[in-house]
């Protein structure tokens, strides 16, 4: 967005004269010039006598904005303040009126216009230093910003424990359609709900412990649900809601109330959680009659697609005989289970030809043997026939039918098994086939077909107080756990968007903004919603939180990375998205005429990137990612003859949660990876140019040209210059002259 020129500056040439005003404490500012003017009723004191140059530049390779500081030598000569005369260096600091840490202006007077309104503002800055000899005082000036010296978060407890930033669309370990339901269905379509396995959270620090119930730091903004913390269980990846009832895993507290300057949420200090998971990994079977081994515990919901097969022919049946075993590994987990239950899901048939005519019944079982307990999950039963069966038994008696995939379950609680266990957690899933007698003489032979798509287990785990060396290691690992983790959302805007949910990255830019500095809600800033728009274009999700202080522009310049655009304050003071549209409209064109010192060059090669690994999608407890592509423009590959390992790039993204495209898609701002191969996958044009004509004074960093193919001295390498549109990266100002760089985008 060019800067806001005054009419005057419509003429091809004028006469310049630089204004400055030093602003003071006093409400009033001092003015200097090269010569000397009064504009606007205020006189300008003719004491610079260098070139002060003012330099803004965009760096697109890394989303960050700089302004240069400006240097102003001055004659040490006297000046009237208020009817007293002073040295400019006796004035500036020798007394009661404070300049220094305050703001200074730069303008263009153009034609010596007196009416400051008239006049282009081209920089805008504060007095960072003043040194002087006999004859000379130099002012240092540097961009004065809104988040000079912030750091956030800033509101913390007296443990020191901050309250944390969260942006972004959380979601618990709960149920989709009721957000506070956290129990537990285990069914053939037991799914994300029931395993626990969104990671859609951000980390609260663990606070205090009062009495049994632990409080952790949600924020500062309301909660009204979905606010409950998790445990993080390190061996599953799972986040586990936790409850706020000693004995009943499913209470949860679904909102955050008052805790000193913000909010908290409270947990029991046992950790009772309840879940599923799947045993982690095949270990071996007893003569070998499972096959596809892994399918019984492969997916992470449940499982009717694959199966782990046992098939028998004519077996003779003998009471007690095992026919077959396998196992797997179970996962070490935090505390000692109240509830743990096996489920298997399975399908088959069994058929039994009996050989004597005694009478009797048999049973053919699946048992969970794990702990070596006899604990059977469902069995074909057979009474004095020959018969086949597509029907098994719960243990209870229940029917279930597996001519298709169904979910058996002994209805056995085995926590008490896993607790006289020696390995307690460490001990191995075993899953096996028992022959049984349960009544009677009866013999005979059977034939088993059975697929086992999934074995389940059902648990609620807790810390143990129930001894003191128990209590002592459970008080222990309470007073050592540092983070929970909430799902519920993060923060909405702060008053600029009526308080509407923050879903993706530039909005939580402009909020952190609005929220943290002096820069204030009723301001909008420059290509916002006008002009190029970024909040039309740029839809890449977040999800985003700071629980340490760091400062408040890395967190904003983080933020412009991982949604690839720039924030910058311009000359005249306005807050500027700046971007690379889909469909660009240039903001000047310019010929031969308003040009000088044309210069034409690449860019170089160690800024082509044509293959990225990225890493996006943030996991909340740990310091790696959730996602990654692989990203590649394989015609830039061939073109530029780079090796498969040249010219690649590997970046991690703190907030975005946008899937990148894995080879460039249609427009720059359909993802992060095409966003960066339209700027840096091929080699583009770049033009160094003085502006001559004073009507092109406007031009600012972020601007988009055109060179008019019809009125230029020169052929970009030999091309058109039709079609191809520039951004403006370089703007330098002295008196009386204007140098750009201009980049191929």
């Amino acid at each position: 967005m060019p800067l806001t020129l005054p009419s005057s500056f419509s003429n091809r040439s004028i006469k310049q004269n630089w204004i400055i005003q030093l602003h003071n404490n006093e409400g009033n500012f001092l003015g200097l010039s090269f010569y000397g003017t009064t504009v606007s009723s205020n006189i300008y004191y003719p004491l610079i006598n260098n070139k002060p140059s003012i330099r803004e530049s965009i760096d697109l390779k890394s989303s960050k904005a700089k302004t240069g500081n400006v240097s102003i030598s001055c004659i040490n000569d006297k000046i009237t303040y208020r009817g007293v005369m002073y040295t400019l260096s006796e004035h500036l600091y020798g007394t009661s009126v404070k300049y220094l840490n305050r703001s200074v202006k730069i303008y263009i007077q153009p034609e010596d216009d007196d009416n400051i309104n008239n006049c282009l503002l081209i920089y805008s800055g504060k007095l960072i230093n003043i040194s002087h000899d006999i004859e000379k005082v130099n002012l240092n000036v540097t961009a004065q910003r809104p988040w000079d010296g912030i750091e956030i978060p800033q509101k913390k407890t007296s443990r020191n424990n901050y309250f944390p930033i969260a942006y972004g669309d959380y979601q618990p370990n709960a149920s989709t359609s009721n957000a506070d339901s956290v129990a537990i269905t285990v069914n053939t379509s037991a799914s994300t709900d029931e395993f626990r396995l969104r990671k859609t959270f951000y980390p609260i620090p663990v606070e205090e412990v009062s009495g049994s119930t632990v409080f952790s730091l949600t924020g500062d903004w309301t909660q009204t649900s979905k606010a409950y913390p998790h445990f993080y269980e390190k061996n599953l990846d799972k986040f586990l809601p936790l409850a706020n009832d000693p004995s009943t895993a499913t209470t949860v507290d679904s909102a955050n109330e008052t805790f000193g300057d913000g909010y908290a949420v409270r947990f029991h200090k046992n950790l009772l959680k309840t879940f599923l998971f799947k045993p982690d990994s095949y270990q071996g079977q007893t003569l070998n009659t499972f096959a596809d081994n892994g399918n019984a515990i492969n997916g992470t919901t449940a499982d009717t697609s694959t199966s782990t097969t046992y098939d028998s022919e004519a077996l003779n049946f003998t009471d007690a005989n095992v026919p077959g075993t396998i196992s797997y590994t179970m996962p070490q987990l935090t505390g000692i289970p109240t509830k743990l239950q096996f489920y298997a899901t399975i399908s088959g048939s069994c058929s039994f030809t009996q050989t004597n005519a005694l009478s009797g019944e048999i049973h053919i079982q699946l048992q969970n043997f794990t702990f070596s307990n006899q604990d059977t999950i469902a069995h074909f039963k057979f009474v004095t026939t020959t018969s086949n069966s597509t029907v098994m038994r719960h243990s209870g008696g229940s029917a279930l039918n597996v001519s298709s995939a169904a979910v058996g379950t002994s209805n056995n609680d085995i926590s008490s098994a896993w607790a006289s266990s020696a390995n307690g957690w460490g001990s191995d899933v075993v899953i096996r086939i028992r022959e049984h007698l349960e009544s009677g003489g009866i013999d005979g032979t059977y034939t088993l077909d059975l697929e086992l798509f999934d074995i389940i287990i059902e648990t609620s785990t807790k810390l143990d107080y129930s001894s003191s060396s128990t209590k002592s290691e459970s008080a222990k690992f309470i007073q050592d756990l540092e983070y929970v983790y909430s799902g519920a959302d993060g923060y909405p805007d702060n008053g600029w968007n009526s308080n509407s949910a923050i879903t993706e990255i530039h909005e939580a830019h402009r909020d952190l903004l609005h929220r943290f500095t002096s820069y204030t809600n009723s301001n909008t800033p420059v290509n916002w919603s006008s002009g190029t728009n970024i909040n039309s274009v740029k839809d890449w999700k977040i999800r985003y939180w700071i629980n340490e202080p760091k400062s408040l522009l890395s967190a904003l310049e983080e933020l412009q990375e991982n949604g690839q655009f720039i924030f910058r304050f311009n000359g005249q003071n306005e807050g500027v998205y700046i971007f690379i549209p889909d469909s660009i409209s240039t903001d000047h064109t310019l010929t031969t005429d308003d040009i000088a010192d044309i210069s034409l060059s690449l860019t170089p090669m160690s800024d082509i990137i044509t293959s990225m690994d990225i890493e996006y999608e943030k996991h909340p407890a740990t310091s790696g990612y959730m996602s990654s592509v692989s990203a590649s423009n394989s015609s830039s590959i061939s073109d530029l003859n780079v090796g498969t390992n040249e010219n690649k790039r590997t970046v991690r993204l703190n907030a975005l949660v946008s899937a990148p495209a894995s080879s460039p898609a249609s427009n720059p701002n359909d993802d992060y990876y095409t966003y960066k191969d339209n700027l840096f996958g091929r080699q583009k044009i770049q033009v160094s140019a003085t502006v001559i004509n004073h009507a092109f004074y406007g031009i600012d960093v972020g601007d988009f040209v055109a060179f008019d193919n019809n009125d230029m001295p020169v052929a970009p390498f030999g091309e058109a210059w039709t079609n191809k549109d520039f951004i403006v990266t370089d703007v330098q100002r002295t008196l009386g002259k204007l140098s750009c760089k201009f980049m191929e985008v």
